[in-house]
């Protein structure tokens, strides 16, 4: 087996399109903005957000009151 065979594919399993919810929630570090701004509804992004935390197996952002 190559190297390149035995690293984890994590990336090859990953809806790409998740990766613009996650640039949009990263720049407005809002929900509801985020949703706002790629024109889709504010459950839709979280969805994609706990898709994103299921993948990765990582919190990725964290809720902060009054931030």
């Amino acid at each position: 087996m190559t190297p390149r065979q035995s690293r984890p594919t994590h990336l090859a399993n990953l809806d790409l399109n998740l990766l613009g919810t996650l640039r949009a929630l990263l720049r407005e570090r809002n929900v509801t903005r985020a949703a706002r701004n790629l024109g889709v509804t504010q459950p839709a992004v979280s969805a994609s957000l706990s898709r994103l935390r299921r993948h990765f197996a990582d919190e990725l952002l964290v809720r902060v009151q009054g931030a």
